[in-house]
């Protein structure tokens, strides 16, 4: 590794060590303070994770799709190359994770 690869990942490995063990020690609290209180922490945890492959297949499909466009349109000369991948996967991806929170919804 050269110098300056050394100077910028041992501070930020080190950042997100501590940022780790914050986290986790603040989500410990958290728990203990609600078995305090009798409630309990596995009702309070993360939304159900059933629809991540729909999300996921959905956001790889429209990329790809993004993809697909940006080809043709550089081939046709409309705009140039980067500009036509960039815009084309982002209009895409926010178009499939819009799409998958509408699929979530109306279940």
């Amino acid at each position: 590794m050269d110098l300056l690869s050394v100077e910028v990942l041992v501070p930020l490995g080190f950042f997100a060590f501590i940022l780790g063990l914050v986290y986790l020690g603040n989500r410990k609290k958290i728990h203990m303070a609600m078995i305090a209180k009798g409630l309990d922490p596995a009702a309070f945890e993360k939304e159900d994770k059933s629809n991540s492959s729909l999300k996921i297949g959905l956001f790889m499909a429209a990329v790809g799709l993004g993809i697909l466009l940006a080809n043709g349109i550089t081939a046709l000369g409309w705009l140039e190359k980067e500009v036509a991948f960039f815009s084309m996967i982002f209009i895409f991806g926010g178009i499939a994770l819009i799409a998958s929170g509408f699929i979530k919804q109306a279940k």
